[in-house]
């Protein structure tokens, strides 16, 4: 059995390139083409800074001197999120991943919300459905948008907007992770505001990462915005049935609904409204 131990902030690029390999063996196994590797210098920051920020949640397991697996889990305002769950594939159902995920599901206790966003390997489906959390299928959208002009209001916004994002991430998500949204400017992303009322975080290569505001039109609005920069293909998901304003963005753009399983949201106790709100993979 791998050692269990804290991960350590030098260790960000070999947890990246572990991400990486485990993610592309997936895609592999369930027919899917894996998307372009990230820039390890964008990738980085998240791995640091969890491990930093969220000592207790962020764990590798070790073999022989190498990582193999990895859990990385975050806390803010009382309300927990599993960021990542890994196993090197040939280590696999080798009972590693469930000793990562306990030690980093301890760090949930107390919490009074917990939040998964589950990839659709079924292990990891079962898992989580173990640990008590309610389960939400999703659709996903996918597709080149229409070419169409951003809604007027919406502006760039940069770390001044911090605050506002803490607001609006208090309504959605029942925290604000104000922190976690400089992190994210950090590697490259981009923050859309729709003033007093929402914002978005996209790639700079069109990617879509979050849209949380407090009202459906905002949320609509940020999302036909994040759409309008994209260059080519885009993949919106977690589209539950909580997000139909999202759902009607999506088919207004052109983009096709894929309900073959492309993962599930996992919710418990009080995670705010959870609408209108596309959430990260990375920080919940």
């Amino acid at each position: 059995m791998a050692d269990l131990r804290r991960m350590r902030p030098e260790e960000a690029p070999e947890v990246h390139d572990l991400t990486v390999l485990t993610f592309e063996a997936l895609d592999i196994s369930l027919g899917v083409q894996p998307p372009p590797r990230p820039d390890p210098a964008v990738a980085h920051p998240r791995y640091r800074h969890l491990a930093t920020r969220d000592p207790d949640g962020a764990w590798v397991a070790v073999e022989d001197g190498e990582i193999v697996g990895v859990a990385l889990a975050l806390r803010r305002e009382e309300v927990w999120g599993l960021s990542l769950l890994i196993v090197r594939p040939d280590r696999q159902s080798s009972g590693i991943g469930g000793a990562l995920l306990a030690r980093a599901h301890a760090y949930a206790e107390g919490a009074r919300g917990r939040i998964i966003m589950a990839s659709p390997d079924s292990r990891a489906l079962r898992a989580y459905s173990r640990l008590g959390l309610e389960l939400h299928p999703f659709v996903t959208a996918v597709g080149t948008p229409k070419p169409a002009a951003p809604p007027a209001g919406i502006r760039v916004g940069d770390a001044s907007d911090i605050p506002l994002t803490e607001t609006v991430d208090r309504h959605v998500r029942g925290a604000a992770r104000g922190e976690d949204i400089a992190v994210m400017l950090e590697m490259r992303q981009i923050l859309l505001i729709a003033p007093e009322r929402g914002y978005a975080v996209v790639d700079d290569d069109g990617s879509l990462r979050i849209v949380a505001a407090l009202d459906d039109e905002a949320a609509s609005d940020l999302l036909r915005a994040a759409l309008a920069r994209a260059p080519g293909k885009v993949t919106i998901e977690t589209l539950t049935a909580k997000q139909q304003w999202a759902i009607a963005v999506a088919v207004e753009a052109g983009l096709e609904l894929k309900t073959n399983s492309d993962g599930a949201m996992f919710t418990d106790g009080d995670v705010g409204t959870f609408a209108p709100y596309l959430p990260s993979g990375a920080f919940l």
